[in-house]
């Protein structure tokens, strides 16, 4: 049995490096390790239906045609097209350490009977921690403040100063969380430590579980309109783009914020340029946005009531581990026998 793993140059493709010969020690798998992909990167989208690759380092030319010998292929960001499957006859198993697969051509894979697993959850807990200190970063003008004392420095903590950088508790501020899935529900667990009131819309998952996690089920425009803090944590469909545009941030308070760690094409960029430079909404606090990274003239630089990380959710030393584990884990259960417990599906 050969399991080639491609190392593109990320963290996580290098815990992959670490974890899975201890993983597989005792096994009679021999591993090959190809360097691909360092320091390119592709932002071409594809279609979000299972066909194609998008979001991927390195080229698929490049990878194609050295997986001959590859029984089990284990990757994070390479680009798993299609013609690369085709060219890997002896294939049984795709390993994404990604939370989706999105650089893995599922349908193509599974088309040959080839199982794709992948890791969710892996960075569930780091995007969750983020969530929340963006929460905290608006809540207490944080940005505002850093760029005043950067600006006057000691005078910053002159009274007239400080004081216009009031900011806002958070016990009893009502969070609205879109999508409770592994993310939205560790939020939930940390928004509820400072007291806050939960929203919940995410249509697929049983009121009952909300409930029980002390959140409230409710409809996305009353949580819009009720929610002095606005969180999203669904992935993007076709029907989901642009999930927040205008006539959504319209729906919102006026002091209220939005914050977005799950993926950029959930907000039209447009419309909440607009919002934010109108005072429509308070601010906003983005991990993510359509194109990465953004062209140097993007309207959002312009603004003082927008915070931009650059897709820092999953970037934490436990969470790259976490994905490995997962992998090995799942590579194990393939050579024993054990059904996959994360296989990714064809999204229709």
């Amino acid at each position: 049995m050969h399991l080639y793993l491609v190392d593109d140059g990320t963290l996580t493709a290098g815990a992959l490096r670490r974890e899975l010969p201890a993983a597989l020690a005792g096994w009679p798998v021999a591993i090959t390790v190809l360097n691909i992909g360092l320091g390119h990167k592709s932002i071409d989208p594809a279609p979000v239906d299972g066909k194609g690759v998008k979001e991927f380092y390195g080229s698929p030319a490049e990878l194609a045609g050295k997986l001959a010998g590859a029984d089990i292929l284990a990757v994070h960001k390479a680009p798993v097209t299609k013609e690369v499957i085709e060219g890997a006859s002896r294939l049984r198993l795709i390993a994404c350490a990604r939370a989706h697969p999105v650089n893995v051509d599922v349908q193509a894979a599974l088309s040959r009977g080839i199982p794709v697993v992948c890791a969710p959850g892996r960075a569930a807990d780091s995007t969750a921690d983020l969530t929340i200190a963006l929460l905290l970063f608006l809540a207490r003008n944080l940005g505002e403040t850093c760029r005043l004392v950067s600006r006057l420095g000691a005078g910053a903590w002159q009274y007239d100063c400080r004081s216009r950088l009031e900011g806002l508790e958070l016990a009893g501020k009502t969070l609205g969380i879109i999508g409770f899935g592994q993310v939205g529900r560790r939020v939930a667990v940390r928004a509820q430590a400072f007291g806050m009131n939960l929203l919940a819309h995410s249509p697929h998952v049983d009121p009952a579980e909300i409930l029980a996690a002390g959140g409230r089920p409710v409809t996305l425009e009353e949580l819009l309109s009720s929610s002095d803090f606005v969180s999203l944590h669904t992935r993007p469909t076709p029907e989901k783009f642009g999930l927040i545009g205008t006539p959504q941030l319209e729906m919102m308070k006026s002091s209220a914020c939005l914050i977005n760690t799950a993926r950029g094409e959930l907000v039209d960029e447009d419309a909440l340029y607009r919002a934010l430079k109108e005072k429509k909404i308070r601010a906003a606090a983005l991990d993510v946005l359509i194109s990465e990274p953004p062209p140097p003239d993007h309207p959002f630089f312009t603004l003082n009531n927008v915070v931009l990380t650059p897709h820092l959710g999953g970037k934490t030393e436990a969470a790259p581990l976490k994905a490995a584990k997962i992998i090995a884990g799942e590579i194990v259960n393939f050579l024993s026998g054990k059904p996959l417990r994360h296989t990714a599906k064809i999204q229709v």
